[in-house]
């Protein structure tokens, strides 16, 4: 084996380590924030944000999905500043239309909406964003989606961060979806 060939391969071992302990890492903080939330976690979903319109609170976000539901993520989403601020946040509401494609290209449905805490950057948050709870509510599915139960409701909590820097950049959003006794026949 070639020098070049075997530091190759001593990369790619070193990368596959690294995605192990970062998958393990957020399988730990799955099931810790389950309990503290008093429901098992259903799925996760980690998105980037593509765009976003201030002036409208419009813009769309992109990911995957991981857990009972895997796959691809799209949302679509407003936000509305409904107050004041308190230090350097503000109070926050929001409607988002979600579709998630499985491996099989079969889609399920949702409408996602809640409240939440916008921090605009100072001292006690570095950059921009915060914490966001809400619901996530079947609105359909396909394939093996289809039969989910349309109006299942599954409480959810989130954050969603844009990066400190002199140039505002787009940043992400980390949902946990719990499923609670009431819903797990929601999906059956």
């Amino acid at each position: 084996m070639s020098y070049r060939s075997a530091e190759w391969c001593r990369g790619r071992a070193t990368a596959a380590v690294a995605l192990l302990v970062v998958i393990a890492a957020l399988g730990m903080a799955s099931v810790a924030r389950a309990d503290d939330h008093d429901g098992r976690v259903l799925f996760t979903q980690q998105d980037a944000v593509q765009a976003f319109d201030p002036s409208t609170g419009l813009g769309f976000q992109t990911g995957t999905t991981t857990g009972e539901i895997r796959g691809t993520s799209s949302v679509n989403f407003q936000f509305t500043f409904t107050g004041g601020p308190k230090g350097d946040a503000f109070p926050i509401a929001f409607h988002n239309t979600v579709v998630i494609t499985d491996l099989d290209g079969d889609q399920i449905f949702f409408v996602n909406d809640g409240t939440g805490t916008f921090h605009v950057g100072g001292a006690d948050f570095r950059g921009t964003g915060g914490p966001l709870s809400g619901t996530y509510v079947v609105t359909g599915g396909t394939g093996k989606f289809h039969g989910w139960k349309v109006g299942a409701t599954f409480d959810y909590r989130a954050v969603a961060t844009n990066p400190p820097s002199a140039t505002p950049a787009f940043g992400n959003v980390y949902v946990e979806i719990f499923s609670h006794d009431k819903d797990k026949d929601g999906h059956k």
